[in-house]
């Protein structure tokens, strides 16, 4: 028997363990009589202890996309300085996530949308919906995208077909289990994948000093094919780190699926543990392993002049070309469980946020009080597998890492963080938001469609020019265009915020 058909009893069966607890999920919810709809769904009845929530933001950030190939790539592209333009930014994230746990929480909402909508109506809540559809779809079809180059070859199918697989079994479990069962299988998925990184590490490291060579950092960073800087300390040039910082902290500080977690816990204690299991958990398997194996991949496939050898794939295929060179059979196999498992734990995240944004804050407010609970869970169970279904077709057209991620969490930070923000500022007109929010999103796109088509070229500075970053800088510059114009028009009172209740001007 090949290694081909020890893979495929490995994926057979880790896909039925997966199954199996979104069907334990279900079962146990019916013989307890647990309330049968769609908020018990999605808020896995808020009891989730910080340990569970912890290691469900650890796994869904330990993904095949931002770990595996994305993470591991930089670290091959810039050595060490890499961590500016992922892990720093990420462990910053959590940081402000801890401290402002108590105040997120004390808003007793489960999305943005339902948070803005409390204050400025229920007409922003399907607005605001759109642009996080398409942020966590693009991140979805990101992670099923790289784990379909990536298992495919193990599984010997094609790539399509291998990301159609998987993307089923993740429907399944989350269709039967819904967010309970997401945050379930991310406690066994994180297991696996921080198995699979730490292994990984190992194998590279060995690998890499077998020959009695001395595992320098500084020394192997400074072989990295794409450094523009000469201190390998900035080898990503200041530019491209400044836009960084700009495009992904303010987004990530209101993403969705940690929001959820957060929400879910049972208590503020209990949450900002999960933060902090989290931070450590990132601080290990998202940089320093990562940067171990993405700097072992630099000494074994060296790259010559700046060109890196094409069987990388530009470096998107360490991890499969490490697992085929330097792993034995049985080991590879266990390894191919591991990245199964690192797929599956971010597409049923982003899925469940997709999900969350179509059923609860678009669909739901439509049909309140027209239908059943029993049916309104329905239709979250029906939308959660469209959810997967949407982030499968959005994979059959990616090919970069590198603009996915830019251009998702760009979008965050130019259309989703001003108006999560604008709840908080005294005065502030619902037309202010919806302007800002159309503004920051279309502009956004628009300038991104110009920015990687060249068409800018001679136009925008060199420093902004040498990132093709610089859509996410008008982007955020057009949101508070938007916000600016909504303030000088006129529009109806605004509500304000004080304690945990919304009002109108005027009304007790």
């Amino acid at each position: 028997m090949n290694i081909t058909f020890y893979y495929w009893i490995a994926f057979i069966t880790y896909s039925i363990i997966v199954i199996g607890i979104g069907y334990y999920i279900w079962n146990k919810r019916r013989k307890q009589k647990i309330q049968d709809d769609s908020d018990s769904y999605w808020s896995a009845s808020k009891n989730l202890s910080g340990w569970s929530s912890g290691l469900s933001i650890s796994a869904s950030m330990m993904s095949i996309s931002w770990s595996c190939v994305y993470g591991v790539q930089l670290f091959y592209w810039y050595g060490i300085s890499a961590a500016w333009l992922l892990i720093i930014p990420w462990l910053l994230t959590m940081a402000g996530f801890f401290l402002l746990v108590p105040l997120f929480r004390k808003l007793q909402v489960f999305s943005q949308p339902e948070l803005l909508a409390n204050k400025f109506g229920l007409k922003i809540r399907s607005i605001i919906s759109i642009p996080l559809i398409f942020v966590f779809i693009v991140w979805g079809g990101a992670e099923i995208y790289a784990a379909g180059i990536t298992i495919a070859p193990f599984l010997n199918i094609s790539i399509p077909l291998t990301m159609f697989l998987l993307s089923l079994v993740i429907a399944i479990y989350t269709y039967i289990g819904g967010f309970q069962a997401v945050v379930s299988t991310d406690k066994i998925q994180f297991v696996l994948v921080a198995l699979f990184i730490l292994i990984l590490a190992i194998v590279g490291y060995t690998s890499a000093t077998s020959s009695g060579n001395n595992f320098n950092i500084i020394d192997i960073s400074s072989t990295s094919p794409k450094h523009i800087n000469k201190s390998i300390f900035l080898a990503p040039g200041i530019a491209l780190i400044i836009f960084t910082f700009i495009t992904y902290l303010p987004g990530w500080l209101v993403e969705t699926d940690i929001w959820l977690r957060l929400q879910a816990s049972r208590s503020n204690r209990e949450a900002r543990k999960g933060i902090l299991v989290a931070f450590i958990n990132s601080f290990l398997f998202v940089g320093v392993l990562p940067m171990i194996i993405g700097l072992s991949a630099l000494v074994l496939y060296p790259s010559s002049g700046g060109e890196i050898p094409v069987k990388l794939q530009e470096g998107a295929l360490i991890f499969q070309n490490l697992m085929a060179d330097y792993t034995p059979i049985w080991l590879n196999v266990l390894l191919g469980i591991g990245l199964i498992a690192a797929a599956m734990s971010t597409v049923d995240t982003c899925g469940n946020v997709v999900a969350l944004s179509l059923s609860y804050d678009i669909v739901e407010p439509l049909v309140k009080n027209k239908i059943s609970p029993h049916k309104s869970k329905l239709i979250a169970s029906y939308i959660s597998v469209l959810a997967i279904f949407l982030a499968f077709v959005y994979a059959l057209f990616t090919d970069s890492l590198w603009d996915i991620f830019y251009l998702s969490s760009g979008i965050l930070t130019t259309t989703i963080f001003v108006p999560v923000i604008s709840v908080f500022l005294p005065n502030t007109k619902r037309r202010e938001v919806i302007l800002c929010i159309i503004f920051g999103f279309f502009g956004t796109l628009i300038f991104y469609f110009l920015e990687s088509r060249g068409l800018l070229m001679g136009i925008e500075p060199d420093f902004i020019a040498s990132t093709q970053l610089g859509y996410i800088l008008y982007g955020f510059i057009l949101c508070l265009i938007g916000f600016g114009i909504g303030k000088a028009s006129k529009s109806i009172k605004p509500k304000k915020f004080i304690g945990n209740e919304f009002f109108t001007e005027g009304r007790s």
